[in-house]
């Protein structure tokens, strides 16, 4: 009977199972839906990625220099450039000063003096393999600059602060504009005679519609 009462209980395991949901997200940034023009929706190739297509139409979606990662065409990759030798190059001088700072030998180039004398140039503008404007501009951005001459311009409509102000300006010195420039207390920043003008002319034009 002491065994019975010293006998263990063991628990079983538990046999229930965890379920796991997963839920995956689309990328939406693999395929970006363009939203801002038409023309440029209708070109872009869903098959391409963002720099890719930009790089098609002839459009660049950093106004930044590339910080890295960005494929370099072959022709386009410059050499390095050897390391400067301690000879004196063109229009160059060396200054050999003392202990005490005194200037003890200056050693100039072959052709310093006569360059400077004769007004010579020799220096050649820095060529760049990067194609010109007109050569890279696609069908795309002709298309998207001629658009924008095509923009309207929206007028600016004065605020109610602007009309009030107007308002007393006009009611204090009527058509006397030089004393609206000069009046310290409504023309406190100072607003040029022709920018109250153009201010009042749109705000008698507002009143007569």
């Amino acid at each position: 009977m002491h065994s019975a009462l010293c006998k263990k209980t063991y628990l079983q395991p538990s046999t229930a199972k965890t379920i796991y949901t997963i839920v995956s997200r689309p990328n939406v940034r693999k395929r970006p839906n363009i939203t801002g023009s038409k023309l440029v929706a209708d070109s872009w190739d869903k098959n391409q990625t963002l720099a890719q297509n930009y790089a098609r139409l002839g459009l660049t979606h950093r106004l930044k220099t590339a910080t890295g990662g960005k494929e370099q065409h072959p022709s386009k990759v410059k050499e390095s450039k050897p390391a400067k030798s301690s000879a004196l190059g063109h229009q160059e001088a060396r200054i050999t000063r003392g202990e005490d700072g005194s200037i003890l030998k200056v050693e100039y180039s072959k052709n310093l003096l006569y360059d400077t004398l004769d007004g010579n140039d020799n220096d050649e503008e820095e060529t760049t393999d990067t194609p010109s404007a007109l050569e890279t501009e696609t069908d795309l951005v002709r298309a998207l600059k001629h658009r924008a001459t095509l923009g309207v311009k929206k007028e600016r409509v004065q605020s109610d602060r602007e009309s009030d102000w107007v308002e007393r300006l006009v009611a204090k010195h009527g058509d006397d504009y030089q004393a609206m420039f000069w009046d310290k207390e409504l023309n406190i920043r100072q607003q040029s005679i022709g920018d109250i003008k153009r201010r009042i002319k749109k705000w008698q034009a507002s009143q007569k519609a």
